[in-house]
């Protein structure tokens, strides 16, 4: 049988181990698995697995690609989609308790990808993290914020942004992972999985993140990790080495013992080759992956017992009841996170913070303010109130109203893609509502919204010669901001409701455009019926425009037009007031009533908000 390490794991099997961990923990669990199992369709993903990953020890898993671990990560922590053809069986648990869904609370996962806002710092990041999920008092983040970051190596970037690698100067790879890993570790998981942590790292790096791994275990966490041929300076810091192929294991004990047993089945592992380059040839031969499982399962049945291979035994009935670790268990689970307020507190925090340090929107919002503002007002300079004039109104209106709904739209479909990932990450662990989520992002981009209007109508607005009073000069605005609102709204839930960036950057004209064609201007009301008349409806431009129209007209009592220019017959046919110039537009009906458009328009702004919410709840529900 496979040797395997003795210390202070032998007492493993009673389910509770003693231990002291940063934060003071006072049990460390055992994770248990057997005759697990998973299938999608007539594909077997998994087949059969059973082990035990004990406290205080790292267990590395290898396989080829394909081999399932991955997957096999995502069944032990009840991350994997269910239902339909795809089906879960078997058994998990912690200690001698069987796995509960709201076990989650006890362990980490922590992603190949480094899911993290490149807009975040270290320290922000692990504070968000601590707040948000435990509700932990200030003193108390601050102190846990400090030992994170010194325990993972991370206080000298702690102010430093994320970035995007190759695209933003910020964290370099190994403290981009470091920090990805301290977001779950600042919690104080009493497990902590990882998918590819050393994924994309060179070597050096590399071994860093495994020996702080091998560190974190020894204060009594249970450590699982997938990765993909280490060097053998990586290896050294394994404790514990599962091998897996076509779903199934072909060696689980101590990393040690691994050359020992596969040279005892028949292949020695050769000089040249490093352990684990030796074992991945094996694993990726399509001929000797089978005979490997085969070996494994007459090892197995051979040598019964091995607390490597052997699931803990689960406790039942008044067992159960009385287990120290159940009891522990529920008290962790149990313990009241943070409140909707510190939810909706530090939620609105990152996203201002998130807003204050992305330079270049708040720099891109001002400059497109200011070039269309001043593009326009040169265009329409100082109108006057003759005919040309009315037409030119109506023009740059309607330019404001397409503007304000494309810049909108498309700055907030870039928002949700840039932070999804981040957003699933933390629906998994529960750490707030989408609708929280929504408020906050939505309040951290008005002020720059508002500020984008504002720029904008003051330009448009005195350069053309609106009417002059303020509180035409309010309204005007109030209109403007009321259309990039509904519009903002619309590219949001666009953007929450497809998977990808490119799809909602495709959607957005195809909603808007449409719209726009039935604003009034491009196609008179006359030629949209019967057919199309319809379109008015949920047309915001066409609320906007005519609420805008109807206010600056309603101040020219009298259309100048020059008998000599155009002809006396001309100018009799003309609208006189700006009022009639209104009403031969089609925009003097019922339903084109201020009113009427006051009330359209603020239910879009609520709507398109709604769908958006809808939309979250639906990518947060599909994670999991």
């Amino acid at each position: 049988m496979a040797a395997v390490h003795d210390g202070a794991q032998n007492n493993a099997h009673t389910g509770v181990i003693s231990s002291i961990s940063s934060a003071g923990s006072k049990f460390s669990l055992p994770v248990s698995w057997s005759n697990l199992s998973y299938t999608a369709g007539d594909r077997e993903i998994l087949r059969g697995l059973s082990g035990t990953a004990l406290p205080s020890r790292t267990l590395a898993i290898m396989g080829s690609s394909g081999a399932g671990k991955t997957t096999f990560l995502n069944a032990i922590s009840d991350r994997l989609a269910s239902g339909g053809n795809l089906k879960l069986t078997g058994t998990r648990q912690l200690g001698e308790i069987e796995f509960h869904r709201d076990f989650r609370k006890l362990m980490g996962f922590v992603t190949q990808d480094d899911v993290i806002s490149a807009l975040d710092t270290p320290a922000s990041a692990l504070r968000f993290s601590i707040r948000i999920r435990s509700g932990a008092d200030p003193e108390k983040t601050q102190q846990r914020v400090e030992e994170t970051l010194a325990e993972l190596n991370l206080t000298h970037c702690r102010d430093t942004v994320v970035g995007i690698p190759g695209l933003v100067a910020g964290l370099s790879g190994g403290e981009r992972k470091r920090c990805n890993i301290g977001i779950e570790l600042i919690t104080d998981p009493k497990v902590l999985l990882l998918d590819e942590p050393t994924s994309g790292l060179d070597s050096v790096t590399s071994v860093k993140i495994v020996a702080l791994l091998n560190e974190l275990a020894r204060k009594g966490r249970t450590i699982i990790f997938t990765i993909h041929q280490p060097t053998a300076e990586v290896l050294s810091f394994f404790d514990d080495l599962m091998l897996m192929a076509q779903g199934k294991v072909v060696f689980h004990g101590a990393c040690s013992a691994a050359v020992e047993y596969f040279s005892s089945i028949g292949y020695t592992c050769p000089e040249t080759y490093t352990p684990t380059d030796y074992f991945m040839t094996l694993l990726q031969d399509e001929e000797i992956a089978p005979i490997l499982v085969q070996r494994w399962d007459e090892h197995l049945t051979r040598h019964t017992g091995d607390r490597n291979t052997t699931p803990i035994e689960l406790a039942h009935g008044e067992d159960r009841e009385l287990s120290s670790t159940l009891a522990f268990m529920k008290k962790y689970v149990n313990k009241k996170g943070s409140t909707i307020t510190i939810q909706a507190q530090e939620l609105t925090y990152r996203a201002f913070s998130q807003v204050l340090r992305n330079k270049m929107y708040l720099f891109m919002t001002i400059v497109q303010a200011l070039f269309f503002g001043l593009i326009a007002g040169l265009i329409f300079l100082r109108l006057g109130h003759d005919v040309q004039s009315m037409q030119d109104r109506i023009g740059v209106l309607f330019m404001v109203v397409a503007n304000r709904a494309f810049s909108t739209a498309m700055g907030m479909i870039n928002t949700f893609p840039r932070d999804k990932a981040v957003f699933i990450r933390e629906q998994q662990a529960a750490a707030y509502s989408p609708l929280l989520y929504y408020i906050s992002k939505y309040v951290s981009e008005l002020p720059v919204q508002l500020l984008g209007s504002m720029l904008e109508a003051v330009l448009v607005y005195f350069m053309a010669r609106f009417h002059q009073s303020a509180g035409a000069f309010f309204y005007y605005f109030a209109v403007a901001t009321m259309v990039s609102q509904v519009s903002g709204g619309l590219g949001f839930a666009i953007s929450a409701s497809v998977d990808s960036f490119v799809v909602a950057a495709g959607l957005a004209p195809l909603a808007i455009v449409p719209l726009m064609m039935a604003a009034g201007l491009l196609a008179s009301t006359d030629r949209l019926r019967p057919y199309w008349y319809w379109l008015e409806k949920p047309s915001f431009l066409r609320h906007g425009l005519v609420l805008l129209l109807k206010n600056e007209m309603q101040y020219i009592d009298n259309i100048e037009c020059d008998s000599s220019k155009f002809g006396v017959a001309f100018c009799n046919a003309q609208p006189k007031t700006g009022e009639e110039y209104v009403a031969s537009l089609g925009f003097n009906d019922e339903q084109d009533s201020v009113w009427a458009m006051w009330v359209s328009i603020t239910i879009m702004f609520f709507l398109f908000r709604i769908l958006a919410v809808f939309s979250l709840n639906r990518v947060a529900k599909s994670k999991f």
